[in-house]
């Protein structure tokens, strides 16, 4: 008894997904339209500094769809990066780092305006407050080298 295998040859057919970037304060969102596939068949990998997204879809018997993307994420918080596969549609939303100072950032919002003051970096912080307290140390001392009442107390 023989085993028949087929002798049609899977093919591949690699193809460039339409994508979408929305920069917003805090993030980027990749949007990328993927009509006909499946969940199970995209695969999302961070490796080396880079977030890898694929997918293959069967369109037949012998042909499936395929394609890769590679997406730089070193000025992203890689932590928290997340992935939502919805109606034919991959959202990425990918978290930027903090900034060392942002002082102002304007939202225009059809709702409202709002002017927001934003420290970003812990270190930076720590520095920014660092700096402030030396500023009321010396600013305290000069107050009482050339205050005369306090010069008073101290005879």
């Amino acid at each position: 008894m023989k085993n028949e295998q087929s002798s049609e040859a899977l093919s591949y057919d690699d193809f460039e997904p339409y994508c979408k970037w929305k920069h917003e304060t805090s993030a980027s969102v990749l949007e990328i339209y993927l009509a006909g596939f499946k969940q199970e068949e995209l695969k999302c990998e961070k490796k080396c500094g880079f977030l890898y997204i694929s997918g293959e879809h069967r369109t037949g018997k012998s042909l499936t769809k395929r394609f890769t993307k590679k997406i730089d994420i070193s000025n992203y918080v890689i932590k928290e990066i997340e992935a939502k596969f919805e109606g034919g549609q991959l959202k990425v939303k990918l978290p930027r780092k903090g900034s060392a100072f942002s002082l102002f950032t304007i939202k225009n919002d059809k709702q409202e305006n709002a002017i927001v003051v934003r420290l970003g970096n812990t270190l930076y912080m720590q520095t920014i407050s660092f700096a402030i307290r030396l500023a009321l140390l010396l600013l305290a001392f000069y107050v009482c080298k050339n205050n005369e009442c306090i010069r008073n107390w101290f005879n």
